[in-house]
């Protein structure tokens, strides 16, 4: 019996000290997993509807990835929006962690430079929240849409909007341990099906050629044309392409399946790749490990952006 109480012991030390060795490696926020893991605790919390799985703490703050990420009241990354003012434009960007400019200073994620070249007569605003598919991002933006009443919704569109994602609350050591935090995402990685880009264009034609993932992201597309006819706004979809290589593009099958769905409800596609491919892939990545756009990619969207958004006032 003291031989086995010992054998815990010594284990729970163990895993103490790694606990602490971990969060020393890691404190100088450039580790991704555990910054997104972070990011999971400290940001988000379990939404009230199953169908959204997470959502933003209103009010809370934190620095993440060396930046400050701060949710206004409303649970949106930003400052306080104005949705007070009478005839004051409102412009609302709907997407998972790249609509909400993970990685980016505000300043420079796609909200802030829209925000900067539109003006102060126009109330930018994004619902983006990290880890969503196009499902979620849109069933999310439902929540929002009576109350804000927007005049433009612009929809970013991944690579990775037809993937089911787990909406269920993760236990308790993955929320309070980054060791285990560290080892489940590592046992993760190493079990998934496919290695490389191959593995990846493999696993991305498979849900892009049909199956739930991609018939629940047509119903959400449907869903939100319903909202659209209801509330009369208008979306524009940009098509964010998927960041790990330009040389040569191995995925405008999505592009292709994109634009057959986004003319069957007669939205407008934005898509940055033809300016996008000019330079490395790399070269808008928002970290050596981190395939997030940076300010560099924000700015190209923002420049096909901008035209559309004016010709919407025509």
């Amino acid at each position: 019996m003291s031989s086995l109480v010992l054998i815990l012991c010594g284990l729970a030390l163990a895993c103490g000290a790694g606990e602490v060795l971990v969060r020393i490696a890691t404190a100088d926020q450039n580790n991704y997993l555990i910054e997104m893991w972070r990011y999971a605790t400290l940001l988000k919390r379990e939404s009230s509807d199953p169908a959204i799985g997470h959502e933003h703490i209103p009010g809370a703050s934190a620095r993440l990835q060396g930046v400050e990420v701060s949710i206004n009241s409303l649970g949106m990354r930003g400052p306080e929006p104005d949705l007070t003012t009478r005839d004051k434009e409102r412009v609302v960007i709907v997407g998972d962690s790249i609509a909400m400019g993970w990685g980016v200073p505000e300043k420079d994620t796609l909200r802030g430079q829209l925000a900067e070249r539109l003006g102060p007569d126009v109330e930018v605003m994004t619902t983006g929240v990290g880890n969503m598919n196009m499902s979620q991002t849109v069933q999310h933006w439902l929540e929002y849409s009576e109350k804000i009443h927007p005049d433009t919704v612009i929809l970013l569109a991944t690579a990775r909007a037809p993937i089911i994602q787990k909406t269920d609350q993760a236990g308790w050591l993955v929320r309070h341990s980054q060791l285990y935090a560290l080892i489940v995402s590592f046992v993760e990685m190493t079990t998934g099906s496919g290695s490389g880009e191959e593995g990846l264009v493999d696993s991305y034609r498979a849900v892009w050629g049909g199956g739930p993932g991609k018939a629940a992201m047509d119903s959400a597309m449907d869903r939100l044309m319903q909202d659209q006819e209801e509330h009369g706004y208008r979306v524009i979809v940009l098509l964010v392409p998927e960041p790990h290589s330009f040389d040569p593009y191995r995925f405008g099958f999505i592009n292709s399946v994109m634009a057959t769905e986004i003319q069957k409800r007669g939205w407008v596609l934005v898509d940055p790749l033809p300016v996008m491919e000019a330079a490395p892939a790399e070269s808008y990545w928002v970290a050596s490990n981190d395939v997030h756009p940076n300010a560099k990619a924000f700015q190209i969207f923002a420049d096909l952006l901008v035209p559309e958004l004016a010709r919407s006032k025509e």
